[in-house]
């Protein structure tokens, strides 16, 4: 299962890269298929992993591979990943995985990124944008976090059972 999650973050990071080089990703031109995808790909892994620790090492070090490769910043994205998986072991600690509940965990886990974002950015003064500007970003988000959550999860829980792969331990 470790083998088959690092695919699959590996390639949400590059579709991560492909989406935000050639759709519109300023604030002005914003495009429904902006999301998220590599915290998407990291959250529907999360059941497959028993071991936590593990699962911290991959979500800090791809935090970090997207920090430096899309945002140039160093633990921003890091830190924001870190403060969704936290967010989304809370949720899911009431609600079981399935599609349903992973898809609805994933949209309020994008919210809650670009809002701590916004917030952050905001206090420092770094990279200031109108509430307006943050309730068109969270809408443009919506369908595409939904639609790569649904499919992805869908795909891996295939995958999953037709290899028979065990949990990451």
């Amino acid at each position: 299962m470790m083998i088959l999650s690092i695919i699959v973050v590996i390639l949400s990071c590059l579709i991560q890269g492909i989406m935000s080089n050639y759709l519109g990703y300023t604030y002005l031109d914003l495009s429904w298929f902006s999301t998220i995808y590599l915290l998407i790909a990291l959250l529907v892994l999360k059941p497959y992993f028993e071991n936590e620790k593990k699962y911290l090492v991959l979500l800090i070090v791809f935090g970090l591979i997207m920090d430096i490769a899309y945002t140039n910043t160093f633990i921003l994205n890091t830190c924001l990943f870190i403060v969704v998986y936290y967010f989304n072991k809370a949720f899911h600690f009431f609600f079981p995985y399935n599609l349903f509940t992973i898809n609805i965990s994933n949209l309020l886990a994008i919210f809650l990124y670009h809002i701590v974002s916004f917030l952050f950015l905001s206090v420092l003064q770094y990279d200031n944008y109108t509430v307006w500007v943050l309730l068109r970003v969270l809408s443009h988000s919506i369908f595409m976090t939904v639609l790569y959550t649904s499919i992805l999860y869908t795909v891996v829980h295939l995958i999953q059972q037709k290899l028979q792969l065990k949990e990451v331990k």
